[in-house]
């Protein structure tokens, strides 16, 4: 190659250098979050003689400039399509992408150590709260994936139904009444709008089967309200849940929606009372309509994983007040349960901190508690059994 012919493509290649990041300055986006990766996004550094002098500028523009790619989304998606197509692959991270559009995430195995030490706890709080005349209950709900178990391949298969097995015999019903809802779960999963084909939760339908059971055992001879005391429908645009956003869209063959109940005949509205704010509703709505395909739509039961949680309802079935201890599980389900409290006071132990447990009984006079957990969080997340 000539001196000449080379200096030409070295200026060519400094000139489209300089101009691919002037077309990149212009056509980037300014995202804040990634709800696809569920992350915040690196911003565009600030430029100082020090961060270039230690590398840091440029490593920081190097992530500024692969998270403000131009269709980064589309970008992902079309790698897991190809990845699909050409190499037949159907469990991306751990989710499993299952013929008849289920996206389900596997169940870890666990010891029956670890299940020891979980009824531990729960049987310790269910004797303390004994002391104090309160009732405790626990439900522990199969999840999405324990449900469909048997859709999981040879090849890849999932324990939830091990580990859910491991800990409900150790339950000591001594201290703690302890509510199986699994059967009503697997009895029914092939009804429509139980669970989302593309997020890890369950639908208000399946949360009301399961509400029957425990509403009954936990309120014998109070009036049992009916599926017809509410009224049914799909609301909001579709969405792709949270194994979607661990797939893509480009792997889900179906797209969900959020089953809304609405309980009929209300003489007012349930009041909510969260973080300094008042609400009149059990859902927030506006999270249905969120433009953005990987919005977490589930959060229009109740509003998210709040640490505290106080609601008020306007013509209690009894005038008892509950205490629920939950993870995300129990959004979907409180609804269903509030109607036959005075008050109802929820706490989520993996955002709530430094709990005096006797004071907080006391404080609320607390008649019954409820522990309601999923039966994979209640494994892998300590926190939400650590009442001290």
């Amino acid at each position: 190659m000539n001196k000449k012919l080379f200096n030409l493509l070295l200026s060519a290649g400094f000139l489209l250098f300089i101009f691919g990041v002037f077309f990149f300055y212009i056509v980037a986006g300014d995202n804040k979050v990634s709800i696809l990766e569920s992350r915040n996004l690196a911003q565009e550094p600030t430029y100082s003689a020090e961060a270039v002098a230690s590398g840091d500028y440029m490593r920081a523009w190097d992530s500024f400039f692969n998270d403000q790619f131009p269709r980064r989304d589309a970008f992902t998606e079309l790698n897991m399509r190809v990845n699909e197509l050409a190499l037949g692959q159907d469990v991306y991270k751990d989710v499993y992408v299952a013929p008849d559009g289920y996206l389900l995430t596997k169940v870890e195995s666990y010891t029956k150590d670890d299940a020891q030490k979980i009824a531990k706890r729960i049987n310790d709080v269910g004797k303390e709260l004994q002391t104090l005349d309160v009732k405790t209950s626990l439900v522990v709900v199969p999840n999405k994936s324990t449900v469909f178990e048997d859709k999981f391949p040879t090849y890849y298969p999932s324990f939830g139904r091990e580990g859910y097995n491991r800990l409900m015999p150790l339950i000591d019903d001594k201290y703690v009444q302890n509510i199986d809802v699994s059967q009503i779960l697997y009895k029914n999963k092939e009804k429509p709008n139980m669970f989302f084909y593309t997020d890890h939760h369950w639908q208000a339908t399946a949360a009301f089967l399961a509400s029957e059971k425990v509403t009954k055992d936990m309120n014998p001879g109070v009036k049992q309200l009916t599926k017809n005391d509410w009224t049914w429908k799909k609301e909001g645009l579709p969405f792709y849940g949270s194994d979607a956003r661990k797939t893509t869209s480009a792997l889900a063959s179906k797209s969900d929606q959020v089953m809304v109940a609405t309980q009929k005949n209300l003489s007012g509205p349930y009041k909510l009372d969260v973080i300094q704010e008042q609400r009149d509703s059990l859902y927030v709505m506006s999270r249905l309509t969120d433009p953005a395909v990987y919005a977490n739509r589930y959060t229009a039961y109740i509003g998210t994983d709040y640490p505290e949680l106080h609601i008020t309802s306007p013509d209690p079935l009894t005038k008892k007040n509950l205490l629920i201890f939950k993870d995300s599980y129990a959004n979907a389900f409180i609804q269903f349960i509030a109607p036959y409290y005075a008050n109802v006071h929820v706490l989520d132990l993996r955002y709530y901190k430094n709990l005096d447990l006797q004071d907080y009984v006391k404080k609320y006079k607390i008649d019954d508690t409820l522990l309601f957990f999923n039966n994979n969080s209640i494994y892998a997340t300590p926190q939400l059994t650590t009442f001290h």
